[in-house]
Formats: C-alpha cells, sequence, structure tokens
C-alpha cells in the first residue's frame, strides 16, 4: 500500500464514523492557515486564551504585515524606494527615527537603602 493512498487531501467531506468521533468540532473558514492567512489563525488563538474574560482585538498595529526597524534616515530611504519598486504600497510610518525613554524608567532606584545597624552606622 503506498502512502497516498493512506494519506490524501481532497475536497471530500468526512465521513459518518470521522464525524461520529468528533465531539462539537467546529471550523473558521475565513483563519484558515492555508489560505494564507495564519495572522488571523494566530490571533483567534490569542482570542481564545483569553475568553471571554480578556476580550482581545482582531488587529495591533503591525496586524500581521512585515515589520521593518530602521536605524537611520538613510535606511527608511532603502525601504522606501524598494517598496515603490517592487509595488508593495505605500510605508505606514508606526514609530520615530529616534528612541525615546519610557515613562517610568528612573523613577525608582534597583538598589535597596541602606539599613542601619544598632550602633547607627
Amino acid at each position: 500500500m503506498r502512502i497516498h493512498e493512506i494519506l490524501s487531501e481532497s475536497n471530500t467531506p468526512l465521513s459518518k464514523n470521522a464525524k461520529s468521533s468528533l465531539k462539537g468540532a467546529v471550523t473558521t473558514p475565513n483563519a484558515n492557515n492555508n489560505a494564507g492567512d495564519a495572522y488571523k489563525h494566530y490571533r483567534m488563538g490569542l482570542a481564545m486564551a483569553g475568553a471571554p474574560e480578556y476580550p482581545t482585538k482582531a488587529t495591533n498595529d503591525i496586524a500581521g504585515d512585515p515589520l521593518i526597524s530602521t536605524y537611520t534616515d538613510e535606511e527608511l530611504e532603502m525601504v522606501n524606494f524598494a517598496a515603490k519598486q517592487t509595488n508593495a504600497g505605500p510605508v505606514k510610518r508606526i514609530t520615530k527615527n529616534r528612541s525615546e525613554e519610557r515613562p517610568d524608567t528612573d523613577k525608582s532606584s534597583p538598589v535597596a537603602k541602606p539599613k542601619k545597624n544598632k550602633y547607627g552606622v
């Protein structure tokens, strides 16, 4: 018996035997990995992990797009040029080219305050 006789990927529906052993089976055709939308499948997994106590947005700032991080203005120019050459569409700026300190930086010291001994030193 050849392996292709055992394993077949066809569009035939599941048999009654197979369906009878799958309790509560559901599918989400729009989040199908084979259709090229792995990001939607990933976001659905996140949403299921927190459901229903922790609602999850359907997307974020990047939304499954490739993330390119530039360090200089010249690198950003290279990205814009390449996007134009390949018809990739507009480049969406998410952050500035300058790093910024987080608002909670240097608000408390990680070093414990010195404790005085019984002599006050």
